[in-house]
């Protein structure tokens, strides 16, 4: 039989809320813009095309690229159902059940399922404007950086002293 009472910890495993194994991943790192996939509609490849010209795609890595295309590839379906359903026109709204009843279009059912994949994705990328936020993604004149800042400083005609060294001249008179 084997002792009751508590595991002991190991030695090797650190303790407390924060996880040291955390990676920051620097910018910068640019790899070629992906190609749009030929099937898609042109409306789409307009987007993909739109998205990797703008000032966002810096933050997309080479390990998001299957994210994106299964992305790119929900908005094109959404599209071509929508196209079909408005070339139906109000006939394409509802269609027969099994038992003869008035159901939903079943591409209707597929695009609000589509829809909810979509923001799903658009969130988790950083594509619209309150993930961006909760990302940190910020843009245009909001964004400082380190190096605006430090010469944001150095142009700084004020003279700053340490008030540490204030308060050993005030304990020394």
């Amino acid at each position: 039989m084997s002792k009751r009472g508590r595991i002991p910890k190991q030695n090797e495993l650190k303790t407390g809320h924060r996880d040291n194994n955390i990676q920051v991943l620097r910018g910068g790192a640019e790899f070629p813009k992906p190609i749009a996939k030929h099937q898609w509609l042109a409306a789409t490849k307009r987007n993909w095309k739109n998205y990797w010209n703008s000032e966002l795609s810096s933050t997309a890595q080479p390990v998001d690229l299957p994210a994106f295309y299964r992305l790119f590839q929900f908005y094109d379906e959404v599209e071509r159902a929508n196209r079909l359903v408005l070339k139906m026109g109000n006939k394409g709204l509802l269609s027969v059940g099994s038992q003869g009843q008035p159901k939903v279009n079943p591409l209707i059912d597929l695009t609000i399922k589509l829809e909810s994949s979509i923001l799903k994705l658009e969130q988790e990328l950083g594509l619209t404007p309150l993930a961006r936020q909760r990302l940190g993604i910020a843009f245009g004149e909001a964004q400082i950086g380190f190096k605006q800042l430090q010469e944001f400083l150095k142009e700084d005609e004020i003279e700053t002293v340490d008030p540490r060294l204030l308060l050993d001249q005030l304990e020394e008179e």
